[in-house]
């Protein structure tokens, strides 16, 4: 059952960002058709799946339930276009913790539709993270920023 609630979460959220970066891809290349192979990215996440404990999962979930999903959205675009998120989705950011949110990042970009933009992606969301620290983290508490 978990296991599928988070592919569902997988599914949602590696769909939007990956026609986000697609769209994104194509603009910068001349007009070619973009393979997507479903039956190797089906096969590919399942192993992703299958060697991750329940306890992990369960972690996974339990963070990406704590994140809105109007903030899941702005902070997937702000990811994407390298742009900051609004204070609101800044705290909503902080509380759901770094360990969580470096979590959900790790895992959603070693997908088999997200894992060629991870690293690209990955340093963005630790710079997004820091400067939600930098300029809201006095109301919540401190929170550690990354190491830059």
């Amino acid at each position: 059952m978990e296991k599928a609630i988070l592919i569902t979460f997988l599914i949602a959220t590696t769909s939007m960002v990956y026609q986000t970066l697609a769209q994104e891809e194509f603009s910068r290349k001349s007009p070619e058709p973009f393979a997507y192979e479903p039956a190797a990215a089906y096969e590919y996440d399942h192993d992703l799946l299958d060697h991750m404990t329940t306890q992990r999962i369960k972690f996974l979930q339990d963070c990406s339930d704590k994140m809105s999903s109007k903030c899941g959205v702005e902070m997937t675009e702000g990811l994407i276009d390298d742009k900051p998120v609004s204070e609101n989705c800044c705290v909503n950011f902080l509380k759901i913790g770094r360990d969580c949110h470096e979590g959900l990042m790790t895992f959603v970009f070693a997908t088999y539709e997200l894992k060629d933009a991870a690293s690209e992606i990955l340093p963005r969301s630790k710079r997004m993270w820091n400067k939600c620290v930098e300029t809201t983290a006095a109301k919540i508490g401190v929170p550690l920023a990354f190491e830059t």
